[in-house]
């Protein structure tokens, strides 16, 4: 009778490894389902089945990565938001003299590709935060950060009295997030410099505009 073989270390890693590598595709692949359905419905339209039926799988497959689709939805977009804050970061940087337009157009330009290229999930973000609490908090709370830094870039470009900066800072982001969704939430509506272009002028409106 032949001895039991067992398997040895390295084929147990390379086991685990393989594993771990066909989760992390079966995981990407409902994602980018999700974000195809979302570039042509509301996120009120989708449904775990529909999805699956999109990646080729059953429902139970979903549920091993996910506990619904706004969990999906605030995983998958993770990434995506971190990159928008890092992006913002750049409005905080004072401008060279007589610059200031082409400055804000620099710091606009990652954020817009970043909605170029993940706008249907960061709509559906949007969507889904309006019946799920959790997301609600969390898009709260990025809107919190990303008026922090709005209000500073305020406060370093503009001298004088300039009324509630928090409350112009509020404004300018959610304008931001609104023209974008619109512009790149499903199929991109303009190109990425007539969006640059659009928000700069506004912005550059607001920080150059002379106060008393």
């Amino acid at each position: 009778m032949p001895a039991a073989t067992t398997a040895t270390p390295r084929t147990r890693t390379g086991t685990r490894t393989a594993a771990r590598a066909s989760r992390e595709a079966t995981r990407a692949r409902i994602v980018a389902a999700t974000r195809e359905l979302l570039r042509t419905h509301a996120f009120a339209e989708l449904s775990v089945d529909r999805v699956m039926r999109e990646v080729g799988q059953g429902r139970t497959i979903f549920y091993r990565h996910f506990d619904d689709l706004p969990d999906l939805l605030r995983r998958a977009s993770t990434e995506a938001i971190e990159q928008l804050y890092a992006a913002q970061h750049a409005l905080v940087s004072p401008p060279a003299d007589g610059e200031t337009a082409a400055a804000i157009a620099r710091a606009l330009a990652p954020g817009v590709a970043i909605y170029r290229e993940h706008g249907p999930l960061l709509r559906g973000v949007a969507e889904a935060a309006a019946s799920d609490p959790e997301l609600a908090r969390a898009q709260r709370a990025l809107r919190d950060r990303f008026e922090d830094l709005a209000e500073q870039a305020l406060r370093q470009s503009m001298a004088g009295e300039v009324g509630d900066l928090r409350q112009t800072a509020r404004a300018l982001n959610l304008m931001n997030e609104a023209y974008l969704l619109h512009a790149f939430g499903r199929e991109p509506a303009v190109t990425d410099e007539t969006a640059i272009r659009t928000l700069t002028e506004v912005w550059d409106a607001v920080m150059t505009r002379e106060t008393t």
